[in-house]
């Protein structure tokens, strides 16, 4: 069974994200039927996978959450905030249990039992409801004949079949006239159930534990003086030596009760649709495991490589006399873009995957604070790389705890201020081009520019009440800077803002603040859409071909005599329409030989990388293409200075400048020289 339990841990934790969404949207006051049902499933599906696989601490928890839900779902027992904050709580034990076995480590089994005595502590409350009406006993009810296939995870698997039976003994009175030794995978089931509840309830039951479209439910009109055998109170016996299950029952057809007839058309046929084949709508997608896709990519990106050399060679030779070589190059080229695109798309997976984790954190949050907020997702299909996906999740929950913690105010402060008490915090993603703009914004005070001044000040910081706002939202990222006045669990201590605006520029993007006093800020986080693939200029400085990547680039120019700018005899600055630019020499940073050094006779290239604008002086521009990266520290090891490297048409290698690396490497050197 090992073999299958990666699946089983990729879709539990689909369904315990499942279970918090829905629990933490539904409405405690008027639940809607489905989310109910919805819910039931997930845990219903968690036990009887846990269950399958020994994970016994899994199956008990998920099995006392399944009856407090179930009655819950069969009204019994109505739903509230602490039923819900129950459920939540055993969402997060849950978690800790799956992880526990999947690094195969014992979980916490103190943590399970006080979790299962408050969920059952939560279900006691319906027992003792005299509200709630007891279940018939005397047998009433229609007959119904329910033919079915149980599920793959059911079959064979004793602990489950019984739970299934108790299920439909919970109905009314049952019997089991026929079903598969064992309870084997794929043979057919055959149960007559006596009950009071109509037929779509009696479905639901069966729904989660049968195969897609493999369950017919029709009624059995008995002839008279027929009855059902009663089952009520029967123990349940050890597994017989002949295979069969004491459970089972079998039990000849009901006395005078004629078999069904095959339907004809047009005299009595079921109206309902045929069963559709097994496997029929099933899920189209596949599992596969993120190793094989990086490498699946690699050799997409050497594909891409020989391409351009084939294409660089192809352009040496006359046209005319190779006509078919080169239409066949072409169509080469167009076949390489497409696939790589296809490819690089499989990696791509929708931000929601990061912005799940935040309606649960928002709630908790808030009621720890004591405030109320609503959170609000747009965009949440937008794709990502995955390595972005996982790098960007940390950064963007400190930029939500933050709106909560500093940006929303108390209720009493938001009405006094005539707003809505309940403040509302703003996720949105969106593709522009090839970035993806991720803003987190709230509604709530904005940033004091007053305060971060006084506190600029106090830590000797050079500041001016000129500064423009931009420059003042700026100085939050500085290293230690809060403007908290007190220490909290959550604030205070000045570490978090600077690793967040550190952490977006190591994935080559940026962080921007907008913010209105009074009426909210907007954290404005702009990302490339993969890490694998980068749209550069090639440059070239002696020999050497560098590739500084197209998003930090602002233009190209020649400089004149006039716009260069000495310091103590050295050149060191150009001038660009008034502004100042300090400029770094390639050559003479990566010891270049053979290099221009006449200002006058190379090409700058102006940049500007996180709000700070250099020129990086070259010998010529090359050209512009898309690269695939190539990582140094599998390859060789890490260099400063360099996020990667390629390989071009020619075949050379180009090492790919880390230009956050370089513009914090400038500064330094200039406040050295200052």
């Amino acid at each position: 069974m090992s073999q299958f339990q990666g699946m089983f841990f990729d879709e539990a934790a689909e369904h315990l994200t499942a279970l918090e969404t829905i629990l933490l949207r539904i409405d405690p006051a008027h639940p809607a039927p489905a989310d109910v049902a919805e819910v039931f499933r997930c845990a219903h599906s968690i036990k009887g996978g846990s269950a399958t696989f020994g994970f016994a601490d899994m199956a008990e928890l998920t099995h006392v959450m399944e009856t407090l839900l179930d009655a819950v779902r069969k009204g019994r027992l109505p739903l509230d905030r602490a039923r819900v904050g129950g459920c939540l709580a055993a969402v997060d034990i849950l978690r800790r249990q799956l992880l526990a076995h999947r690094d195969g480590v014992a979980s916490d089994p103190l943590a399970t039992a006080d979790m299962c005595r408050r969920l059952a502590g939560l279900c006691h409350a319906a027992e003792a409801d005299p509200a709630v009406p007891a279940r018939s006993a005397d047998g009433g009810g229609a007959l119904l004949d329910l033919h079915f296939v149980v599920a793959r995870m059911v079959a064979g698997s004793e602990v489950l079949i019984e739970n299934m039976l108790d299920e439909l003994a919970a109905l009314g009175e049952l019997v089991v006239t026929e079903h598969p030794p064992g309870g084997a995978a794929g043979g057919e089931w055959h149960v007559r159930l006596r009950t009071a509840r109509s037929e779509p309830e009696v479905r639901a039951v069966m729904d989660l534990v049968t195969e897609p479209g493999q369950l017919r439910i029709a009624p059995v009109v008995p002839a008279p003086g027929a009855d059902l055998p009663g089952l009520a109170g029967a123990a349940l016996a050890e597994e017989a030596e002949d295979g069969s299950y004491g459970f089972f029952v079998p039990v000849p057809p009901l006395p005078d009760t004629p078999a069904p007839a095959p339907a004809v058309a047009g005299e009595g046929a079921d109206p309902r649709p045929a069963m559709p084949a097994r496997g029929a709508g099933a899920d189209n997608s596949i599992r596969v495991n993120v190793d094989k896709v990086d490498h699946m990519i690699n050799l997409v990106g050497e594909l891409v490589i020989t391409q351009s050399i084939l294409q660089a060679v192809a352009s040496e030779v006359d046209p005319l006399l190779f006509e078919r070589l080169m239409s066949g190059i072409a169509q080469l080229e167009r076949n390489t873009r497409e696939l790589q695109e296809s490819v690089m798309s499989i990696r791509m997976l929708p931000v929601s995957t990061v912005f799940s984790r935040f309606p649960r954190m928002v709630r908790d949050l808030a009621e720890r604070l004591g405030k109320a907020v609503e959170l609000q997702v747009a965009g949440e299909h937008t794709e990502l790389d995955k390595a972005l996906i996982e790098r960007i999740a940390d950064p963007l929950t400190h930029l939500v705890r933050n709106c909560l913690d500093h940006g929303i105010e108390p209720p009493p402060v938001r009405r006094a201020a005539g707003k809505a008490a309940t403040g509302l915090v703003t996720l949105h993603a969106a593709q522009h081009g090839g970035h993806i703009l991720i803003e987190v914004a709230d509604d709530g005070a904005g940033l004091d520019r007053a305060r971060i001044l006084a506190r600029a000040r106090e830590r000797g910081m050079t500041v001016s009440d000129a500064m423009a706002d931009e420059a003042v939202w700026q100085l939050v990222f500085e290293p230690g800077f809060s403007t908290a006045e007190t220490v909290t669990a959550l604030s205070g201590r000045g570490v978090g803002m600077d690793v967040v605006k550190r952490s977006i520029g190591e994935l080559g993007g940026q962080i921007e603040i907008h913010s209105v006093a009074g009426r909210g800020a907007r954290f404005s986080v702009r990302l490339p859409l993969t890490l694998a693939i980068v749209d550069g200029m090639t440059v070239a400085v002696g020999e050497e071909i560098f590739v500084v990547p197209l998003d930090f680039v602002v233009e190209s120019l020649q400089p004149a005599r006039a716009m260069i700018r000495s310091v103590g005899g050295v050149e060191r600055m150009i001038e660009v329409r008034g502004s100042y630019l300090p400029v770094l020499v390639l050559a003479d940073l990566f010891a270049v030989p053979c290099a221009v050094t006449d200002w006058t006779a190379g090409i700058m290239v102006l940049v500007e990388v996180h709000g700070t604008a250099l020129a990086l002086f070259v010998d010529a521009l090359v050209g512009q293409q898309q690269v695939v990266i190539k990582s140094l520290e599998a390859n060789f090891r890490r260099v400063d200075g360099f996020a990667g490297a390629t390989i071009l048409g020619d075949g050379r290698v180009a090492l790919i400048l880390d230009m956050t690396a370089l513009a914090a490497r400038l500064r330094r050197g200039l406040a050295v020289a200052a």
